[in-house]
């Protein structure tokens, strides 16, 4: 019986598709949800749609059809009582899918809320010809119509509300321990690139709240930029602040500065890159042009934070005010230059095999980055280590050299390549 029904109703959506030249588009994976309760999946939106398709043209049908047998003056009345049974239906289905979209809102699974927007789209395209077809019929019939779109319109509208908010107060305290991307950055970023296919619709709502209608005049030259394009920018703007602000609040739970630099940086990196792939960048743009640079000057000041981590590698080999410069007559060393030079390279070696066990554990996913950080490592150290190896690895100050010389400034390069890799 299922596949019957399939099949009749694939034959029937190709034939409205074909005769109304709307499409009812392919099947998005990302609104192929579980089956539940309250969930309306792709195939019960496409279905709907469909009814509401059959009933318009089924509507103009009942119209031509009443020319020449219902009298002028009663076609209304008839036509009223032909189709109020079935707008009934199509507006009573239109506000249950309303209500168990905010049902889902109220749970926080706003992917289940996508699906309002292409039926949003699709009426709103339909209204038109809607409202030919009930033209002198009565205001009760005539606003229905109206009626689904007001509700479906309010509930697209609380659900992209409600998930800034969502964002502000995501209750997760759980943070990855190796630093790398936050869930909660994914799939913010998973919701806002499937609003780029309801652009024109999801600006049609946003336009209607002054909060947005506002920001958009702020815009210079607003009314040269596409309206719907902009305000989608605006909202995408707040959602990626609201972000931020709850990443940094969530990463102040890390006791390693460093290890929070690294999230902080993984973060901004992940958001910026989705940003660009996306093609969310050129929307956000419209409002903040210096969107992208921001999210670069954020990238900068966090690799700096944790280029800090090397000071006590640094503190051991750097800055040396102290420590002897030259061989004094007879080749040989003070005592107290012996040992200041047996500490110094004790102490690099120490602090290097320490920094290279931690942050083997940090975690930098994005290759690119990560290749970036150890370049910025090798650069930052390497210089200093080699002038240091240079000057003392040849002077007679202990007895046993391979216990302070550890390391050769190649040695040290490897030890920085196996950084951000558990495996090493």
């Amino acid at each position: 019986f299922e596949k019957k029904a399939n099949k009749m109703l694939q034959i029937a959506t190709q034939t409205l598709e074909h005769s109304t030249g709307f499409t009812l588009g392919t099947r998005r994976s990302a609104l192929h949800l579980e089956s539940r309760e309250d969930i309306v999946d792709e195939q019960e939106m496409e279905n709907y749609l469909v009814c509401v398709m059959a009933l318009q043209r089924l509507m103009q049908s009942e119209r031509s059809l009443m020319v020449g047998i219902v009298p002028l003056q009663h076609q209304h009345q008839v036509f009223e009582i032909v189709i109020r049974d079935a707008m009934d239906m199509v507006v009573q289905d239109g506000e249950n899918i309303a209500s168990r979209a905010k049902r889902c809102i109220n749970r926080h699974d706003f992917a289940a809320v996508l699906v309002v927007f292409p039926i949003l789209k699709h009426l709103l395209t339909m209204r038109p010809e809607f409202e030919r077809t009930v033209e002198g019929c009565d205001y009760n019939v005539r606003s229905k119509f109206a009626s689904i779109l007001n509700t479906l319109h309010s509930t697209g509208a609380k659900a992209l509300e409600d998930f800034i908010e969502s964002v502000r107060s995501d209750p997760s305290t759980q943070l990855p321990k190796d630093g790398t991307v936050h869930e909660l950055t994914s799939n913010v970023l998973v919701f806002l690139e499937q609003l780029l296919d309801y652009v024109d619709t999801i600006g049609g709502v946003l336009a209607q709240d002054s909060v947005y209608s506002n920001a958009l005049t702020l815009i210079p030259g607003h009314g040269k930029v596409d309206k719907n394009k902009a305000l989608v920018g605006i909202y995408i703007k707040k959602v990626l602040v609201q972000l931020n602000l709850t990443l940094v609040g969530k990463s102040d739970l890390y006791s390693d500065v460093y290890l929070r630099a690294v999230f902080r940086l993984n973060n901004n990196n992940y958001v910026l890159k989705a940003l660009q792939r996306a093609g969310l960048l050129d929307l956000v743009r419209l409002s903040e042009p210096d969107c992208e640079e921001s999210y670069h000057d954020m990238i900068r000041e966090h690799k700096k934070t944790y280029s800090q981590s090397w000071s006590k590698v640094l503190s051991h080999i750097w800055g040396m005010e102290d420590a002897p410069v030259a061989m004094p007559h007879a080749g040989k060393l003070r005592d107290k230059d012996r040992h200041l030079i047996k500490e110094r390279f004790a102490g690099f070696n120490k602090e290097m095999e320490e920094i290279a066990k931690v942050q083997r554990s940090y975690s930098i996913p994005d290759v690119e980055l990560r290749e970036s950080l150890k370049r910025d490592n090798k650069e930052y150290i390497l210089p200093k280590y080699h002038a240091f190896y240079e000057k003392y690895s040849n002077v007679p100050f202990t007895k046993n050299p391979e216990k302070y010389i550890k390391y050769t400034p190649a040695q040290v390069s490897a030890l920085i390549d196996r950084f951000f890799d558990v495996a090493a």
